[in-house]
């Protein structure tokens, strides 16, 4: 029989290896700890624990745990949406919108995305300066990355006259605002219904409701005034 001092040799500190590898099994174990134990509840001692790393080894790689959080949400951000776009990219607006936030996943990558997602709001509406710290280090850009996009394709003329902050936001609402978990509708089923009905949402801004009195059919170019000078920025809304 193996005696225990084999057995707590293998389950002991994991061995020296490359910056690289020891970041990741950080990153990795930290994911899992913030997911299950949220930000507050998470020690470093217990990142430490389940990479089978001391806490020196965490320390020199980085400053706290609100950069592991930030360490965390930069691995997983690929998730929140597909850009920059190819240049010159020519299928309709709608399909390019499917692709940029990423609706055509498969389904255990959309469950990644749905626990960044609760992950990232839950943690930054009861973590104070959690949220300034993402975007201080540059970690959320999305909204940053889609006006860019909505700038470039109103140049070339495939998006009508629209201020592309504002527009940026709409999106992100419709999408990310119906991504979101919700009680009594997880599951694969669930996610591709909500998905199919994100693409319907995103026709829908695209094409523009008609006015009442619009005859039934109507095309209808959907226009959004531009924010006053002076105005402050457009809230966020569910901006990840």
């Amino acid at each position: 029989m193996e005696d225990s001092a084999a057995s707590l040799r293998r389950a002991g500190p994991r061995k020296a290896g490359s910056d690289d590898d020891r970041r990741a099994a950080i990153v990795d174990a930290a994911s899992r700890a913030f997911v299950e134990l949220g930000f507050a509840a998470t020690t470093t001692e217990v990142i430490a624990a389940r990479a089978r790393v001391s806490k020196r080894a965490i320390y020199d790689l980085f400053a706290g745990k609100t950069d592991l959080f930030a360490a965390v949400v930069s691995k997983h951000r690929p998730l929140l949406l597909d850009l920059p776009r190819p240049p010159g990219e020519d299928l309709p607006l709608v399909d390019v919108l499917t692709r940029i936030f990423r609706l055509d996943m498969d389904p255990e990558r959309d469950r990644e995305r749905e626990m960044l997602l609760s992950l990232v709001l839950r943690e930054s509406t009861q973590v104070p300066g959690l949220s300034d710290a993402l975007y201080g280090r540059g970690i959320l850009r999305s909204r940053e990355d889609l006006i860019v996009w909505i700038g470039a394709e109103a140049a070339r003329g495939r998006i009508g006259p629209v201020d592309p902050a504002l527009l940026a936001g709409l999106l992100m609402d419709v999408v990310f605002g119906a991504l979101l978990p919700r009680r009594r509708q997880s599951g694969d089923e669930a996610r591709e219904r909500r998905k199919r009905d994100i693409r319907l949402r995103l026709a829908i801004v695209l094409r523009g409701l008609p006015a009442p009195d619009v005859p039934s059919g109507t095309r209808v170019r959907l226009t959004i005034p531009r924010t006053p000078s002076g105005a402050g920025p457009a809230r966020r809304g569910n901006e990840p």
